[in-house]
């Protein structure tokens, strides 16, 4: 199995501390504060690729993920494709930066579309939990909705359409060296090399 080197895995730590850092300073000189405009922000950055280092983004849960038991699984986001576990991870990562109270739910979709709480080793789709004053929504940037949890029910939210001056800034260079590592490991993966050494020099 492929591990990070100590020296690539303390590149892309930096840079996704300085990513968040960043993002969350960015949101606040535009006075963007409420939870739901921060999201909708992040979702468009999102969908439109800028939070990865080629400029776009596929979401896919068949691709041939690289398994870096040393890496964040939000930073996968950055190499351009992510399956709802890397993208929802990524966005509580961004979430909990901001301040906001929220957490990962994983669940287990049934033929029905139900949705069952389960263990993180037994479920198949993983979405954003956020609490908001007195409101708890539910969120999923990988299908692109919301919803408020109204009792047992759920009710959708409609996000707001923003174009903001923020959207010019990405994808900043934090983004960019992550993708680069992460390209250099697929093409590791893609050779068939699942193991390399670390002579930390």
């Amino acid at each position: 199995m492929l591990y990070l080197t100590e020296n690539d895995e303390l590149i892309i730590n930096n840079c996704y501390r300085n990513f968040l850092q960043s993002l969350k300073e960015n949101l606040q000189s535009n006075c963007i504060k409420e939870s739901l405009d921060c999201y909708a922000i992040i979702v468009k950055l999102l969908n439109e690729g800028r939070f990865s280092f080629n400029g776009e983004l596929k979401y896919s849960a068949l691709f041939n993920y690289l398994d870096l038991p040393n890496m964040a699984e939000g930073m996968q986001v950055m190499y351009g494709i992510g399956c709802c576990r890397h993208i929802n991870l990524l966005v509580n990562d961004i979430m909990k930066t901001l301040g906001f109270n929220s957490n990962l739910l994983y669940v287990k979709t049934g033929e029905t579309d139900t949705w069952h709480k389960v263990p993180p080793s037994t479920a198949n789709h993983v979405v954003v939990t956020l609490n908001d004053d007195n409101d708890r929504y539910l969120l999923d940037a990988y299908n692109n909705f919301i919803f408020k949890i109204v009792g047992s029910d759920l009710d959708p939210v409609n996000l707001e359409n923003c174009d903001n001056p923020l959207m010019t800034k990405y994808p900043d260079d934090n983004v960019k060296k992550i993708g680069l590592v992460l390209e250099k490991y697929y093409k590791l993966q893609e050779l068939g090399i699942d193991h390399i050494y670390d002579y930390g020099y």
